[in-house]
């Protein structure tokens, strides 16, 4: 063997030798905190601090939190906890634990009340995205209000950690924040009572999902699993639990929001047993048997929505709420005109649940909740409801006396029925119902119900029959616009998109339902509405929403569009237009021509067609904070 051979083997060999050592050396684990905590924080007052983590194996780890200090010995596999004594609201303080070789410290923590606010999209919806006449209150510098958000995420299998971020609120973090969580915050620091008190948020939501998602998987055992659904994106039951809730460990919190029943208004029947054992299951993990939980009874909604109108899932909700001990009801009906699946006033949602928060988490003896249904008789011809009013009476009553009540004979056929406030009882009776069994309250998608106490907040809707699920409404229709030259008609619907589009007697817009027909602009939970309509001219029409706004000139023999994206991501704008109608020309070369019959229009602006069996279809994608103009322009 060579000798420059003979080198590079004894090299070889000492690298191996090396290697070998460093791999028997033992391996310092490097400390950390859980992920629920960070700089920036705020942990739950007046209850002992549970601080968590890991280390190298047996490790002594002195944890500090502003006055209280303690030493614990980390087990054999690293991880270690800790219980600190109470403190009072207060702080900025320092969190700091160390071990002897590492020291993690957090900053800027306070103590004060912490609230986890978490459900679906309606809760996951940002402050950005609310009407702009509300987003003023939230768009305050508040120091002693902290937002917390858990990323978004699933599992399979129970984590320890997750992705969790902790920031002070100012303008911007608020603006990107949960809205409901983010104006129930900022209702509760109005109290008095709280004024020096800070408040905390965590934000644990995830659009498009189910129940049974939020729910530990050895709990599920007792449904069937055709009873449970997935969510989503394939997210599985359970596996929004061992992501998002899993990893808070004992965290502490001064209560619970829930705004979520939308993806289970197919199957009301489970749903207050899939509820119950979700609060029942984050109570145990959280080692407060009686945590408030307030829920989030939905508001006002037209559509079928997994087959079933949404006066079921409501009443699933108030079902538990009224059994489940330190709950309460939020009741949302009068907040949005019911077109919309993520209507943007969320204010008063925020507003009415901090109300039931003071009555419910803190004991104030304020009016908190509308009035609630006590009882029904039977008086001749007539029905006296009494309500509990907890003595604020009731209201609502206008020209033709109180609105929402329906009544029904032994055949079961509600009528609408004549109602009058005496005290706190209303007198309901309809002239097609002589001899009247039961009675309904705003039982329907969009009721137009006006029963209130004298403080506005509503009564919730209620029943005194006992009739299986029935669909059948009759609704009344978001308002459309219509333009009208000697050329052409277009109609606009309340979604701020052209459904109706003839020239010269001859419609060239498909009217297949969803994206296959119409403009619209596709999106993960459905086509994207731009519901704020503004007519800016008398002949310039704005639609528009948080991010995105089309702007609508009309001439008398051409159209021209302009969609401005103020968003963060891309979007795309698209128009499917009849199977009638035929295109000549490519969107490279600039213009198209939309041909029906002697009828043709010339288009610009598009950028990609495509054929689909429901007929051609234009579109065009405009980048974050681009613009992009469109024309039609009458050919013959």
């Amino acid at each position: 063997m060579k000798p420059k051979q003979i080198k590079h083997l004894n090299r070889v060999a000492m690298v191996f030798t090396v290697a070998l050592i460093l791999a028997a050396l033992p391996v310092r684990a490097e400390l950390s905190l859980a992920g629920v905590f960070g700089s920036n924080m705020l942990i739950q007052r007046n209850q002992r601090v549970q601080v968590w983590g890991q280390s190298a194996p047996q490790a002594t780890v002195h944890v500090r939190f502003g006055p209280r200090q303690a030493d614990v010995k980390a087990g054999t596999d690293g991880a270690w906890q800790v219980s600190l004594a109470a403190l009072d609201a207060g702080g900025p303080y320092e969190l700091t634990v160390g071990d002897g070789t590492d020291t993690v410290t957090l900053t800027n923590v306070l103590c004060g009340d912490l609230w986890l606010c978490t459900g679906q999209s309606n809760m996951q919806l940002a402050v950005k995205e609310t009407d702009p006449s509300e987003q003023k209150s939230a768009l305050i510098d508040r120091p002693n209000l902290r937002f917390c958000n858990v990323a978004k995420t699933a599992s399979a299998k129970p984590l320890t950690t997750a992705n969790i971020r902790w920031r002070a609120c100012t303008t911007d973090s608020a603006r990107e924040f949960s809205a409901v969580a983010c104006f129930f915050a900022c209702e509760l620091l109005k109290d008095p009572a709280l004024a020096k008190v800070p408040i905390g948020v965590m934000d644990s939501s995830f659009g498009g999902t189910m129940c049974e998602a939020w729910i530990p998987q050895p709990a599920l055992a007792g449904f069937r699993p055709s009873d449970l659904q997935d969510s989503m994106f394939g997210i599985k039951p359970a596996n929004l639990y061992n992501a998002m809730i899993a990893p808070l460990g004992r965290t502490a919190f001064k209560g619970a929001i829930w705004y979520q029943g939308e993806g289970n208004a197919g199957h009301p029947e489970i749903y207050p047993s899939l509820l119950e054992t979700m609060i029942g299951e984050w109570r145990k993990q959280f080692g407060e048997p009686g945590l408030p939980f307030l829920i989030i009874q939905l508001p006002e909604f037209a559509s079928l929505w997994g087959d079933h109108y949404w006066s079921w899932i409501r009443e699933s909700q108030a079902k538990v709420a009224k059994s489940v001990p330190h709950t309460g009801l939020v009741v949302s009906l009068g907040t949005t005109d019911g077109f919309n699946l993520h209507p943007r006033q969320k204010l008063e949602i925020g507003r009415r649940a901090a109300l039931l928060a003071r009555r419910l988490a803190y004991g104030e003896k304020i009016v908190a909740q509308g009035p609630v249904f006590q009882s029904a008789t039977v008086t001749g011809s007539a029905m006296r409801i009494v309500f509990d009013t907890e003595h604020d009476g009731l209201a609502g009553a206008g020209e033709n006396g109180v609105q929402g009540f329906a009544v029904a004979g032994q055949d079961g056929i509600f009528h609408f029925a004549d109602a009058r406030i005496e005290g706190d009882t209303v007198v309901v009776q309809s002239p097609e119902v002589p001899q009247p069994e039961t009675v309904r309250y705003a039982w329907e998608g969009i009721p137009l119900a006006t029963l209130s106490n004298h403080s506005g907040l509503p009564a919730a809707p209620f029943r005194t029959d006992s009739q299986t699920y029935t669909d059948v409404e009759v609704q009344k229709q978001p308002v459309t616009r219509r333009v009208a030259t000697p050329a052409y008609e277009i109609e606009i619907n309340a979604s701020g998109m052209p459904t109706s589009l003839v020239f010269h007697g001859a419609q060239f817009i498909s009217n297949e339902p969803g994206t296959a027909g119409g403009g619209s602009i596709p999106g993960f939970l459905g086509p994207r509405a731009l519901g704020e309509i503004h007519k800016d001219g008398p002949a310039l029409l704005t639609c528009s929403d948080a991010d995105v706004t089309l702007r609508m000139e009309f001439a008398e023999t051409s159209m021209n569009w302009t969609i401005q994206n103020h968003g963060k991501d891309a979007i795309t704008f698209q128009l499917a237009l009849s199977p009638l109608v035929k295109v000549t020309g490519q969107p490279e070369t600039g213009a198209m021509t939309l041909a029906r019959g002697t009828n043709a229009v010339t288009v610009q602006g598009f950028d990609s067609l495509t054929d689909t069996p429901t007929g051609p279809r234009l579109s065009c994608q405009v980048k974050a904070g681009a613009s992009q103009a469109l024309s039609l322009t009458i050919s013959h």
